[in-house]
């Protein structure tokens, strides 16, 4: 009988100790819901393993003249940062502008299926997005500079770090966007739910076309 008390006081004391370390991950995360909009906090990925890094790709503006630069993006696994389990895959995403103009938004397309936080590593004198918001369909993920002075030209934004429950990543095009746009290759978590989502490319075309609206309004 004293054995059996021993066994379910400790068997409880083991819960309660998971519970308390499961809770500890969650409430220090910046989780972004679908539709949500969030200011990314700060975060370290010291002891992670990479999995994979796919050096500076670059990018071009599409009219040609706005700007151009390199996205560096790499995919770890054992991160104990990561609040949704160390087995999973974490994300991280550094931008090299060579302007001449300022970077204002950096697209994630292709989330769709997956649940992320979000959160950022900055050293001096990088830029760090003000917010980072995320579409109803849950598939456009949007790190956005608005009411900063973006990445500047010759400048580099912070790390920016996404975690994520995705057991698999595979290659995927991204956007930089100014009020012109730019793709490169990137990396995204997996599974996908559909092959291509129209959605994300709608999201895209709309944001592009809010920005341009904004950078055409007169003063008042």
């Amino acid at each position: 009988m004293i054995a059996g008390m021993i066994w379910r006081i400790r068997h409880w004391i083991g819960l309660t100790t998971l519970c308390v370390g499961l809770f500890a991950r969650v409430a220090h995360a910046t989780l972004l819901n679908p539709g949500g909009t969030v200011v990314p906090g700060p975060t370290s990925i010291a002891g992670a393993v990479l999995v994979v890094d796919s050096g500076p790709q670059p990018f071009a503006a599409v009219d040609g003249t706005s700007f151009g630069g390199s996205l560096r993006t790499r995919v770890y696994v054992n991160d104990p940062s990561n609040p949704f389990g160390p087995s999973l895959f974490t994300f991280t995403f550094q931008i090299s502008n060579d302007g001449p103009d300022a970077l204002e938004r950096f697209v994630c397309v292709r989330n769709q299926g997956i649940l992320t936080d979000v959160c950022v590593i900055a050293a001096p004198g990088e830029a760090i997005p003000s917010t980072v918001d995320r579409s109803t369909n849950a598939a456009v993920i949007g790190w956005d500079y608005s009411g900063t002075t973006g990445i500047p030209d010759a400048g580099r934004s912070a790390l920016l770090v996404m975690h994520t429950n995705a057991g698999t990543y595979y290659p995927r095009i991204d956007y930089l966007i100014n009020g012109s746009v730019a793709t490169v290759n990137s990396f995204g978590p997996g599974p996908l739910t559909e092959p291509e989502p129209s959605g994300a490319l709608v999201a895209v075309c709309g944001m592009i076309a809010s920005l341009t609206r904004l950078r055409l309004r007169p003063p008042k």
